[in-house]
C-alpha cells in the first residue's frame, strides 16, 4: 500500500511544486481518505502550503505571472498547473478523411494546385482567437500561437498565396465562450473570410452566428453538436468529433481484444468514461456513440466527471468505476485531467488490469511533461492521435515544421499537438484562399465563396500532415491513427503508431 500511496503522493507533490512556480493558490483540501493519510506522512510543510492557497482558481489565475517555460527552467517539471475551462478544446489536430487514403510523402504538397493568376501586392487577413493569457493558456503554452506565425512566415516566404500575402490577427480569448463572441463580433465587422478558433466552447456559440454571416469557422474544439445540428453549417473541424473518436477506438479494441486486452480483464469489454465536467467532458459519450457500441455488445458505463482543477481528486470516480466492472477507461480531458487519472490508476493498483486511454488532447506532450520524473507512469497508455506527429520524420510537412521549430530555437517541451494543429492549419486555410481565387479571382473573395471553394475542395490537405473534409454535409475529417505511450531504454516517451490510418464511425447526430 506505500507503494500506491507513493505514486499519488509524488503526483500531488509535483502540481503542488508547479503551481507554486506558477504563482497560483488552488485548494487541495477536498482529497479523499487514501490521499488524506497520504498527505499527512509527508509533513507539515505540504499541509502548511495547501492551507496558503486560495479559494479560488478564479481568482489564482490573476496571479500567474511566470509562463510555462519559467516553469520548465525554474524546474517545476515543465508543468503549467491553472484552472481550465478549456475543457472544450480542442482538440487537436486532425486526419485524412473518410473517403480519401491518409496523406503520405507523395500527398504532401498534394494541395497546392497552380494559381490561375497572381495578385502581387495584396493581402489577406487571416482571423483567430485563442488564449494569450489565463489559466488555460499557462497550460497549454503558446503552441497554437507560435505554429501559426511559423507556418505563415514560410507561405509568405515562399510568394504567398499566388502571390498575396497572410497577415494574422489574433486576439485573446482566455478560452472564454462569452470572449470569444465579443472577439468574433468585432471581426464581423471588418467582413473576414474566414475564422479560426481553438475550443467546444467557441464551436457551440458561434455555430449559429456564422451561419447567418455566412463566414466559415475552422476549429480544433470537435463538438459533434457544433458541426451537425443544424446540417450544412459553416463550422469546419480540424479533426474528428470527439463521439467518432471514442466509438472508433473501442471498436478496435473489440476487433484486436485477444491481442491487446490485459490478463485479468475477462473476455467482454466494459467501458468506463471519465470527463471534465463540460461540454468537451461530455463530448464522447453522445447518444449516436452509444448506440453504436451498444450494437457491437460493448457496455459503457455512466459518464463519471471530474473537476477541471489541477488539484482534483479522481479516486472515488474511478473506484466507482473498476467496481462496476470497467476494464477500458477512456479519459475525456486534457493536461492534468488524463495525468491525474493515470496516477490515480497507478496508485489504485489497476494500471495493469485495465486499457487506460484517451481522447486526442489527452496523447499530447503536456501530460507527459506534467508526469515529469513520474513520467514513465504515462506507459502503455492508448490515444487517438489524427494527425501526423512530431516522430514522424519522413513526413514532408512534419520536416518543414521541424525546421522552422528548431530554427526558431525552442525547448523539445513545446513539440506538442498545439504547434503541429496550428502549423498545418495554415497551409489547409492557403490552399483554401489559393482555390477560392482560382475559381472567383481575388476581388471576388467573400466568406460565401471561401465556403463553396471548401465543398468544392472536399477533402483540403494541410500541409501533408493532415487533412480537413468539407464535401457535401461532411464537417469532419473521419480517420485517425491509434498510438500507445512507451518508454525507450533511455526514459523517453515515444507515441507509436500500434494502429495506422483506420475509417472511425460515423457518430454525428441525427440532424434536426
Amino acid at each position: 500500500m506505500k507503494r500506491r500511496e507513493g505514486f499519488v503522493i509524488a503526483l500531488l507533490l509535483l502540481l503542488a511544486l508547479a503551481l507554486a512556480a506558477c504563482g497560483t493558490t488552488p485548494q487541495v483540501d477536498q482529497l479523499v481518505p487514501t490521499l488524506e493519510a497520504a498527505a499527512q506522512q509527508v509533513a507539515p510543510t505540504v499541509q502548511a502550503a495547501a492551507e496558503e492557497l486560495a479559494p479560488t482558481l478564479q481568482a489564482a489565475a490573476t496571479e500567474l505571472g511566470p509562463t510555462v517555460d519559467a516553469v520548465v527552467e525554474a524546474g517545476a517539471a515543465t508543468v503549467a498547473a491553472a484552472a481550465t475551462s478549456m475543457a472544450e478544446t480542442p482538440e487537436a489536430t486532425e486526419a485524412p478523411p473518410t473517403e480519401e487514403p491518409a496523406p503520405t510523402e507523395e500527398m504532401a504538397m498534394a494541395g497546392e494546385e497552380e494559381c490561375a493568376e497572381t495578385y502581387d501586392g495584396e493581402t489577406i487577413t487571416v482571423y483567430q482567437a485563442a488564449g494569450l493569457t489565463g489559466p488555460l493558456a499557462q497550460i497549454l503554452g503558446d503552441g497554437f500561437i507560435t505554429g501559426s506565425n511559423a507556418a505563415v512566415e514560410r507561405i509568405n516566404a515562399a510568394g504567398g498565396v499566388c502571390g498575396v500575402m497572410l497577415e494574422l490577427r489574433l486576439e485573446d480569448s482566455q478560452y472564454d465562450p462569452e470572449q470569444e463572441v465579443a472577439i468574433y463580433e468585432r471581426y464581423r465587422a471588418e467582413n473576414p473570410l474566414m475564422h479560426l478558433t481553438y475550443g467546444s466552447g467557441a464551436a457551440i456559440v458561434l455555430k449559429d452566428r456564422v451561419i447567418e454571416d455566412k463566414i466559415p469557422h475552422i476549429t480544433a474544439g470537435l463538438n459533434d453538436e457544433a458541426f451537425y445540428i443544424p446540417r450544412n453549417g459553416y463550422t469546419f473541424g480540424t479533426g474528428p468529433i470527439y463521439s467518432d473518436q471514442f466509438a472508433g477506438f473501442v471498436g478496435w479494441l473489440q476487433d484486436n481484444w485477444e491481442e491487446v486486452k490485459p490478463a485479468e480483464a475477462g473476455d467482454e469489454i466494459v467501458v468506463g468514461v471519465i470527463g471534465w465536467a463540460n461540454a468537451f467532458g461530455a463530448g464522447a459519450t453522445t447518444p449516436a456513440a452509444l448506440a453504436y457500441l451498444e450494437e457491437r455488445g460493448i457496455t459503457v458505463l455512466p459518464l463519471e466527471s471530474q473537476e477541471v482543477s489541477p488539484t482534483a481528486d479522481v479516486t472515488g470516480q474511478l473506484q466507482n468505476l473498476l467496481a462496476n466492472g470497467a476494464n477500458v477507461i477512456w479519459a475525456q480531458s486534457l493536461s492534468f485531467g488524463p495525468a491525474q487519472v493515470i496516477g490515480t490508476l497507478r496508485a489504485l493498483g489497476a494500471w495493469d488490469s485495465v486499457i487506460a486511454s484517451g481522447v486526442n488532447w489527452s496523447m499530447n506532450t503536456d501530460v507527459v511533461n506534467i508526469l515529469g520524473e513520474n513520467a514513465a507512469l504515462m506507459d502503455g497508455y492508448y490515444g487517438i492521435v489524427p494527425n501526423y506527429w512530431w516522430n514522424d520524420t519522413d513526413n514532408p510537412g512534419i520536416q518543414m515544421a521541424l525546421e522552422d521549430f528548431e530554427a526558431a530555437g525552442l525547448p523539445e517541451a513545446k513539440k506538442d499537438i498545439g504547434y503541429l494543429l496550428s502549423y498545418g492549419q495554415m497551409f489547409a486555410v492557403a490552399n483554401i484562399l489559393r482555390h477560392a481565387m482560382n475559381t472567383v479571382g481575388f476581388e471576388g473573395l467573400t466568406g460565401q465563396t471561401v465556403f463553396e471553394a471548401m465543398q468544392d475542395m472536399g477533402t483540403i490537405d494541410a500541409g501533408g500532415m493532415a487533412t480537413m473534409n468539407a464535401a457535401g454535409e461532411d464537417r469532419a475529417p473521419n480517420m485517425a491513427q491509434i498510438r500507445q505511450v512507451q518508454f525507450g531504454d533511455d526514459g523517453t516517451a515515444e507515441f507509436v503508431v500500434v494502429e495506422d490510418f483506420f475509417e472511425l464511425p460515423d457518430t454525428r447526430p441525427p440532424a434536426e
